[in-house]
């Protein structure tokens, strides 16, 4: 059996975020407000609005950053797992008739998708790695996966 684990590269800790959004809030709230006290009471709500903006984007990142995605290849079944923290996803996929396929994208800026098929369905992984590390993991899994074979034909039966 083998077994990946993707995660997006996320060196914000939650910690880390806190404190830059406090040291964010401590230099810009305080000008806000002795703007606002010298008679450009404007400047208070598009502050506010600023601050609330870089919240959000930092909560975003953190979301973001907890996402996991899991790839188990055994005899039987490639399984791909998903989880963003609250929320875990599972498909099943039976080995032999399931394939890999890196599809580059129709405009060259844009990143190709690894997508991971079998009967019908279709499942898409690795969105958060660079092209490099997506062509490897395709690879690997292209090892791990064989592409289904075909059976043979049927023996023809001489004829005398």
């Amino acid at each position: 059996m083998h077994f990946f684990e993707l995660r997006p590269n996320c060196s914000l800790t939650s910690r880390s975020a806190t404190f830059i959004y406090l040291s964010i809030l401590a230099v810009c709230l305080p000008i806000a407000v002795a703007a606002a006290m010298a008679g450009f009471w404007p400047i208070l709500p598009f502050a506010g609005l600023e601050l609330l903006g870089v919240g959000a984007a930092l909560a975003v990142s953190m979301r973001r950053g907890r996402s996991r995605e899991y790839i188990r290849v055994d005899e039987r079944e490639v399984t791909v797992g998903r989880s963003d923290g609250n929320r875990q996803m599972e498909y099943r996929f039976p080995r032999p008739w399931t394939k890999v396929e890196l599809r580059t994208a129709s405009v060259a800026a844009w990143p190709s998708r690894l997508l991971v098929r079998s009967m019908g369905r279709t499942v898409e992984i690795g969105h958060f790695l660079t092209e490099n590390e997506r062509q490897r993991l395709k690879a690997r899994l292209a090892e791990l996966i064989p592409a289904p074979r075909t059976r043979p034909a049927p023996p023809v039966p001489a004829t005398e």
